[in-house]
Parts: C-alpha cells; structure tokens; sequence
C-alpha cells in the first residue's frame, strides 16, 4: 500500500532513497534520521562517500563516510576554508588550539585563522602560533596586548630571566616578561651585562651598582680585568 504520510528512508536494489510524503525526492540534499541514526542524503540518494559538513535548520554537522558522526571532534575543510567540529557539531564559539594529525592549529571563533601570529593559552598553558601553526621551534619574544613575552620552544616560558635577542637587539626578561623598568647587570652564560631599561647597552662605559656593589662595565660587559680610575 503506498504510504503518503512516509518520510524517510527506504532501500531498493541495494540503494538507499530519501522519499518524502510517500514520494522518492530527488531534489532533497542533507540529514535525514533512520532508526535513531542520522544519514546524509545528496539528491535523494544516501551518498555512503560523503565526508564534510552540511547543515540542517540552521546548524552545522559533521558527516563521515555518509553518517552523522557525533564523537568526531577536530578539523574539517569545506570549501577551502577548515572549521572546528566538536562532538560532530560545528562550534562558532571555540578560539583556541586544536590537534589534526600530529600538528597544533589556531582556531578563531570555530574557523582555522591562518593569518594568527601571536600567544594563545590552552589547558592552563600559553603558546605560540605563527600563521596558525603551533610554532614548537620558536625561542625568543613575541607581544601579546601590549606585553612582551620570553617564549622557548613554543611555550610562554614564567621562569626565565635573563637576555634574549630579538632582531639584532638584546633584552632583559624577567620571570618571563620583558621588563622595560630594569637597569643593571645581568649574567648570561658566564658573562655580565649592562642593561638599561630592559635592554642591553653595549655604548655603556662607567660603574653600576648590584646588590650594594659597585662594579665597573666596558662596552656594555663587566670588565673584571679593569683596575684603575674611572
């Protein structure tokens, strides 16, 4: 008996057909569910190659290998542009670092932002993207609202202090930041330095003092072989 009311699924010859009011819809692309399961459908048929996104009444799923697949969380590419899926829904409002096969990527209100340089913080932990890429090979500073901050091996690195050279010129770090307030001596491998408000002052010539004593800088170095006037 043909079943006006029937919308759904059905399987003829091998294939599965979308019928809609008892009609085979031809013209029908996207969810469908069937037996507590969600399908894709691509012009009527149940499309089993079908990997991606596709939306329905307003939201975006993530569909794998023709079935809606709620434990999927990570990337997906649709239309050159990758978007951010978590438990088989797109999420606009996720911003942070997500894994997709063995590489960290940023994520900016639930779409890939490859024009992102800068720290991001994930699970308590800052780190550091270059062109969205989680960059684990950078060691040195990078600006973050204002703030400069001492980067190792792509993490924001809280124990550091000491020099770091960024683009020619040396800075003083301290607990992991750029201090600009800074002006003294510093030592870094085996070697005192001069910095001036957080940067090292290679034209500096003349005493400085450190922890009540006085010491004598040539050129921006502590000159321990120097005994005379000054």
């Amino acid at each position: 008996i043909l079943n006006w009311d029937y919308t759904g699924l059905t399987k003829y010859y091998g294939t599965w057909y979308y019928v809609q009011n008892g009609i085979l819809n031809w013209d029908y692309t996207g969810l469908t569910k069937y037996y507590g399961t969600w399908y894709y459908v691509q012009n009527g048929i149940l499309n089993w190659d079908y990997t991606g996104l596709t939306k329905y009444y307003g939201t975006w799923y993530y569909v794998e290998n023709g079935v809606l697949n709620w434990d999927y969380t990570g990337l997906t590419k649709y239309y050159d542009t990758w978007y951010y899926v978590e438990n088989g829904v797109l999420n606009w409002n996720y911003t942070g670092l997500t894994k997709y096969y063995d590489t960290w990527y940023y994520v900016k209100e639930g779409v890939l932002d490859w024009s992102y340089t800068g720290l991001t913080k994930y699970y308590g932990t800052w780190y550091y993207v270059e062109n969205g890429i989680l960059n684990w090979d950078y060691t040195g500073l990078t600006k973050y609202y204002g703030t400069w901050y001492y980067v190792e091996n792509g993490i924001l690195n809280w124990d550091y202090t000491g020099l770091t050279k960024y683009y020619g010129t040396w800075y003083y770090v301290e607990n992991g930041i750029l201090n600009w307030d800074y002006t003294g001596l510093t030592k870094y491998y085996d070697t005192w330095y001069y910095v001036e408000k957080g940067v090292l002052n290679w034209d500096y010539t003349g005493l400085t003092k450190y922890y009540d004593t006085w010491y004598y800088v040539e050129n921006g170095v502590l000159n321990w072989n120097y005994t005379g006037l000054t």
